[in-house]
């Protein structure tokens, strides 16, 4: 690539780079999009099922899961064309109103991303589960016992002509079977991913999305700024560079802190980002266990991951999804503990019961902090302390479920779950304020010193999002595009 080639990079390809590639484009900029993870193809889908690719992303060998495991800090992220709704559970719903009363910007409020969530929700169309699998029966049920209400949840998926082969009974496969068959939404279903929407349409409009580009430094230049890259070609790998008058970091909320923080402090191209840099980080509040034992009729189903959750807002600022069940046995939770193990030689036999896994999510307004290793690995820290009322209520919940179920439930050891918090929506790190006395970035994402250079995604969000974040990530960065192109697009 040359300078002359674009008028805009985009590091990533998920809800915040998808976003901001549709609406460059159709503005007419030129746009390139570098995303270091593959394109999930049938055919890489069909690999993965027969266990002849990588599951796990590691450097110049991509694998659609991204384990990050840090000092202080385990999250399970996406690495592939379309980040994270490759391994997302299709759910996309808009926050709580109440959520953007605190932490948020002036002038970012319920109120006035209305327009923006309605552009996601037009583009994306999600619609809940037009059957009543006996999981989603169940989940009526056991609600009604904790005394709140089961909700169906708007789902990114494309229905089967006949509903009923949702509540079917599938033939259990392998592990790795399970992974892909999950992964695109489940036997009877299919979840639409950003490559689907988004991306397909930034593509018709001209932008030109480069799989297996993985960026490694960011350096202010003459006109703009250069991105340099490797980038796979022929399973070779080779270095690279392309440069533009405006660079959009969108690469997931680990990705954009790191690369940030390694430009300021290892690279030292962008000094002058302020001290904010790396903290207000956010969990969302993610937690989670597995229902055993529970005096329920949990036949298993051929319907998506997920069909809907327990709504305990008003009464916990939690929210209890249930999450599919499991098909396998598992000895002892330990291997839970370490997904890796899943795919290493790790040999489960098929459930004699059923398991149903459970996630919280919810307002967890405890924020870590993100820093950078000498090694310039990420490591995490937070105050154990100040969480701990939170997970207090969250253990309540889960306890509460499995007491009205008559089951039992299976979590992660309290000495682990405190010192090394899990999480699969990661937000902040690079977080949106009035100056850069509170924050990396303005309201409409421009890192504070450094014109033209922007991020759009999870890490720039200031609070917790209480639900899966990733209607919320596009809403901002469908605000940022307008900033950036100078409108909205013609409807």
């Amino acid at each position: 690539m040359t300078a002359s080639d674009c008028d805009i990079i985009i590091i990533g390809s998920g809800f915040g780079g998808s976003v901001c590639a549709l609406r460059t484009a159709q503005a007419g900029l030129r746009t390139v999009v570098l995303e270091r993870g593959q394109r999930m193809t049938p055919e890489a889908y069909a690999a993965l099922a027969d266990g002849k690719a990588p599951v796990f992303h590691a450097e110049r060998e991509p694998g659609v899961l991204e384990l990050h495991r840090l000092s202080g800090l385990l999250a399970l992220t996406a690495s592939a064309v379309g980040g994270g709704s490759n391994i997302y559970t299709a759910v996309t719903i808009r926050p709580p109103c109440d959520i953007f009363e605190d932490h948020w910007p002036p002038g970012i409020n319920a109120e006035t991303m209305t327009s923006y969530y309605d552009r996601v929700e037009r583009m994306i169309a999600p619609t809940p589960i037009p059957a009543t699998p006996p999981r989603m029966a169940a989940l009526d049920a056991v609600a009604a016992r904790m005394n709140a209400s089961a909700v169906r949840l708007p789902l990114s998926m494309d229905w089967p002509d006949d509903p009923a082969a949702l509540c079917r009974r599938p033939e259990v496969g392998g592990v790795y079977q399970e992974l892909a068959t999950w992964l695109q939404g489940g036997y009877a279903a299919s979840k639409r991913t950003l490559a689907q929407t988004y991306l397909s349409q930034a593509e018709s409009a001209g932008a030109d999305v480069c799989a297996l580009h993985d960026v490694v430094a960011i350096t202010p230049a003459s006109g703009g700024y250069r991105v340099d890259y490797r980038m796979s070609r022929n399973d070779e790998w080779h270095d690279g560079s392309v440069l533009a008058p405006r660079v959009i970091l969108a690469a997931g909320t680990l990705n954009t802190t790191r690369l940030l923080l390694h430009c300021r402090d290892m690279s030292k191209t962008f000094p002058e980002i302020g001290p904010t840099l790396g903290q207000r980080f956010f969990t969302n509040g993610d937690f989670g266990g597995l229902l055993v034992g529970a005096n329920l009729d949990l036949p298993p189903d051929a319907g998506p991951p997920v069909t809907g959750w327990i709504d305990l807002w008003d009464r916990e600022r939690i929210y209890l999804m249930e999450t599919g069940l499991v098909p396998f046995d598992f000895g002892s939770f330990s291997g839970l503990l370490n997904p890796v193990r899943w795919f290493g030689g790790l040999r489960l036999g098929p459930a004699k019961r059923s398991t149903w896994s459970f996630g919280t999510m919810g307002d967890d307004t405890n924020p870590g902090t993100l820093t950078l290793g000498r090694s310039g690995r990420l490591a995490h820290r937070r105050d154990r302390i100040n969480g701990k009322a939170f997970h207090a209520r969250t253990m309540a919940v889960l306890r509460g479920l499995a007491t009205v179920t008559g089951g039992k439930m299976i979590v992660p050891p309290a000495a682990v779950a405190k010192r090394l918090p899990i999480t699969v929506h990661p937000l902040g790190g690079a977080v949106m304020a009035e100056s850069p006395d509170t924050g990396v970035a303005d309201t409409f994402g421009e890192v504070f010193g450094y014109p033209g250079l922007y991020v759009a995604d999870g890490s720039l969000i200031p609070a917790p999002t209480g639900v899966p974040p990733s209607m919320t990530i596009a809403a901002v960065a469908e605000r940022i595009a307008d900033h950036l192109v100078g409108g909205p697009p013609p409807e």
